[in-house]
């Protein structure tokens, strides 16, 4: 799991960030809506917008403060140099245009799963998923496979932090079931979610694995009912067993 969890922080940092999570959360807001939502001082709140309006990363329309696209600049200057990104772009597009289905890469980072990048087939459904979208690794077919090859200890600690929360009513939030979901998903080499994260939709996962070390892992999502075909479902455990062969191999280079 990268990043560590430490007790010691800077407060003005803290609430630095905080504002810019809660001003995304609330798809821009006021410094009155910032301050009660946050529960601190309308002075404070209004400090904190305008230095950040001053360095360029909020922008303001009336009495509204918005993120700025300097923040689309960080992003995409962090996704086109993340390596397994690089890597594994054009097989993700290729599985997409084979598949027809969603194909979306999934890395792990502070115990949490981030949507990194995608590719659309053409008949992929449409979910919530985008890129930068931070959720819990449990409820995604990439993310179980992700978990469920990191080493016992690790994987614990990952749950312990940010528990078995539900996004659907299949999802799973015993540990003792997931565990068990985990060793079958290691054993054979890939993941299921059944319409535990978007209800109607159900992916397949693997890990992508270089050197011992999980770098993330791949899932290929439609609807449940196409899935649930025996031969279909065969056919997409041999295209994501594929596509993360592939970029294994690409990252040795």
């Amino acid at each position: 799991m990268s990043g560590n969890n430490t007790r010691r922080t800077v407060k003005t940092a803290d609430t630095l960030f905080d504002i810019i999570e809660k001003v995304q959360k609330l798809d821009g807001c006021t410094v009155t809506e910032l301050a009660n939502n946050l529960d601190i001082a309308k002075s404070t709140a209004h400090t904190y917008l305008s230095t950040l309006e001053q360095k360029e990363y909020i922008t303001k329309d009336g009495n509204t403060y918005n993120l700025s696209l300097k923040f689309l600049d960080h992003g995409m200057h962090t996704l086109t140099n993340h390596k397994v990104a690089s890597a594994s772009r054009p097989s993700l597009k290729q599985t997409a245009e084979e598949t027809g289905e969603l194909v979306w890469l999934i890395v792990e980072e502070h115990g949490r799963a981030v949507y990194l990048d995608r590719a659309k087939g053409d008949k992929a459904v449409q979910t919530n998923g985008r890129r930068g979208l931070r959720t819990y690794l449990h409820v995604l077919a990439a993310g179980k496979a992700i978990l469920a090859h990191m080493d016992d200890k690790e994987m614990r600690e990952v749950i312990d932090r940010h528990g078995l929360p539900a996004q659907t009513e299949n999802t799973i939030t015993n540990r003792e079931t997931l565990f068990r979901e985990l060793e079958r998903a290691r054993e054979r080499g890939y993941a299921y979610n059944n319409a535990e994260e978007v209800n109607g939709v159900r992916a397949i996962g693997a890990p992508i694995i270089q050197n011992g070390t999980v770098y993330g892992g791949v899932s290929i999502a439609g609807p449940i009912a196409r899935f649930q075909d025996d031969e279909y479902d065969r056919k997409m455990r041999k295209a994501v067993e594929e596509v993360t062969n592939t970029i294994e191999l690409d990252l040795q280079y």
